[in-house]
């Protein structure tokens, strides 16, 4: 499978389900024909309101359409899509969300804009991954033609470009889930209220289906772990995957908290938050859409009025005694999520009375929280992390080798391309997760287990390997063939970190200018670590000709690459895989003096706290 982003994921699971698709954004790829074989129309426009209007027309007609339009362009069709739920036309509507910048209100960024649809009469489903995009995108199909109620599906641009391999959906899973090409004949017009009564059953029935289809699991709400704690964390989209990404790590450093990311914005599954922490004593909602002049954020606003529900006694509530200290955060537009964030969270939340009832990450310090200084662990997953100089062979390199390990190792895998600040030495990181287990979450880990430089001077300035975990591997740029004159290439700072985190070393060749040659080179070398790894291996042999067969067939796959640099690029991976130089231990060992003289640099100095 090819790896995609969220965007290329939503016009490859509409141009297989839809007959018609509109096109309120740039850049959207659709199938020709779906996978019934009907020829899917996809029409472009700028005047969103004009697009819902149109897409009411050819629903009731009988045609399954839908929209894909930036949320912050949404507000302009409010009456159309009004109307829409009025008639209980099953439309889908895909909002895109954009990251904030400098000069772009808080109301504009991110998913901001999409939650003022929330007072619509629409099912609202909030996707965080690749995966997601594919997923939600067919369970909110289902449950409109189900219920008669439309369906937004929210998807998270974030400031980091995250791909994952996905494949669009075949025809017998398409026609087993949704009953064939043609959608449901359309319902008559309804009072809005008889949507509360049918579409959370809908849904419901859609993402059970789902699951016995595909075994991907999904529901309404997602818990980690199962077991209740006294402790809880709880977030929307993007945010809310991070959280259940670094439960493990927070359980393993001794917090005793569970987290849970919510699914379904609409209709919002206030009983089963309430389930899910009613014996919780402290519980903070991180989310990203800032409200200053509101009591909180609408997250927080949601929660809060469930446990007041529950403590009254409502209906289909959980009884309970007391509602538990609600901490509400919000992470700024324009700030990307550190696990580091997350520990300040976890911190501020165990601190009891003492911590702060409502902060903002990257806001002011009088309302942010301060990070504590915590071990750098890697995590279970194989974690690869690639520096280069330019973006697109970030992004190159990120897609050839989520492929690769994919297809020689059998991984599940995810990665993100961000910028990289010059204190970490500047240029473009390409972060690679890869494991048995589907990786989660994008934000920037604490750790890595190998580092891989792409060029000479990313150790010229700044801490390239300030990520490095204890035991982890460094991939240096060097074209000396002798171990030891590639050790003496590492500056003192350098090697002081080497020294003291215990760190393999070897000397490799990403010997290309081109993206595509680089990003075969990179592949190379991230195999030759995670064949290593016994747990990503399993036991599976790898070797330079299965390399090159590999990286040669995913280039070919991907279409951005010629047959020449295709060729080219499996023999680079080849070299990288079978000829990179490993310093010995015992060559680190002997560097007293350098090591001594190294840690007086601040650079070493910093990575240690």
């Amino acid at each position: 499978m090819k790896p995609r982003d969220i965007a290329q994921a939503v016009g490859l699971v509409e141009g297989s389900t839809s007959q018609r698709v509109l096109l309120g954004v740039e850049g959207l790829d659709v199938a020709s024909h779906n996978a019934f074989g009907e020829h899917v129309a996809v029409e472009a426009g700028t005047d969103v309101a004009a697009l819902a209007r149109r897409a009411a027309h050819v629903a009731s007609e009988g045609e399954r359409v839908a929209v894909v339009a930036r949320a912050v362009d949404l507000a302009a069709a409010r009456g159309e899509l009004a109307r829409i739920a009025a008639r209980g036309l099953p439309v889908v509507v895909h909002a895109l969300t954009e990251p904030g910048g400098t000069g772009t209100p808080a109301s504009e960024s991110g998913i901001a804009p999409a939650l003022t649809l929330g007072d619509l009469p629409w099912g609202m489903l909030v996707g965080a991954s690749v995966g997601d995009a594919v997923d939600l995108s067919l369970v909110a199909r289902r449950a409109a033609e189900d219920s008669g109620c439309p369906f937004f599906v929210i998807h998270e641009r974030l400031h980091v470009h995250s791909l994952e391999p996905a494949a669009a959906p075949s025809r017998e899973l398409v026609e087993a889930f949704l009953g064939g090409p043609r959608p449901p004949p359309r319902t008559a017009e309804t009072h809005e209220r008889a949507f509360a009564e049918r579409a959370p059953f809908a849904l419901a029935s859609a993402m059970r289906e789902l699951e016995s289809l595909t075994a991907r699991r999904h529901d309404v709400i997602e818990r980690v772990p199962s077991s209740d704690a006294p402790l809880g964390l709880v977030g929307i989209g993007a945010l809310g995957d991070s959280l259940l990404a670094d439960v493990d790590r927070q359980r393993a450093a001794g917090h005793d908290v569970a987290a849970v990311r919510v699914v379904a914005w609409r209709p919002f599954p206030g009983a089963r938050l309430v389930k899910a922490f009613q014996r919780a004593l402290a519980i903070t909602v991180l989310e990203g859409v800032d409200r200053p002049l509101a009591a909180n954020g609408p997250l927080a606003v949601q929660l809060k009025a469930a446990f007041a529900d529950a403590l009254t006694w409502a209906p289909d509530y959980p009884g309970i005694g007391r509602i538990p200290r609600i901490v509400s955060g919000v992470v700024s537009s324009r700030r990307e999520l550190e696990a580091s964030d997350l520990d300040a969270v976890v911190h501020n939340l165990v601190a009891d009375e003492r911590g702060k009832r409502s902060f903002v990450l990257g806001g002011e310090a009088s309302v942010s929280l301060e990070s504590p200084t915590v071990p750098r662990t890697a995590g279970r997953f194989f974690a690869f992390r690639g520096l280069t100089q330019r973006r697109d062979s970030a992004v190159a390199a990120a897609s050839l080798c989520a492929s690769v390990l994919g297809s020689v190792l059998g991984a599940r895998t995810q990665v993100a391309v961000r910028a990289v600040g010059d204190d970490e030495g500047g240029g473009f990181a390409f972060d690679l997760l890869a494991g048995k287990d589907r990786p989660r979450g994008v934000h920037a880990r604490h750790a890595v287990r190998v580092v891989a430089l792409g060029h000479p001077g990313a150790l010229a300035q700044g801490n390239a390997l300030a990520r490095l975990a204890a035991g982890g591997m460094v991939a240096l740029p060097s074209r000396s063939r002798a171990a030891d004159a590639v050790w003496g290439e590492v500056p003192p700072w350098a090697k002081a970190i080497l020294f003291d985190r215990g760190a393999r070393v070897v000397g490799w060749s990403p010997d290309a200018d081109e993206p595509w040659g680089l990003a075969a080179a990179f592949a190379g070398i991230a195999l030759a670590a995670a064949a290593a790894d016994r747990g990503l291996a399993a036991g599976r042999t790898v070797d330079g000709g299965v390399v090159e067969r590999e990286v040669a067939e995913a280039m070919r796959a991907h279409g951005d690459a010629s047959q020449a640099s295709s060729e080219r690029g499996s023999r680079a991976a080849r070299a990288a895989f079978e000829t990179h130089v490993e310093v010995p231990r015992s060559t680190v060992d002997r560097e007293d003096d350098g090591v001594r003289l190294g840690r007086r640099d601040s650079r070493a100095a910093a990575s240690e706290r």
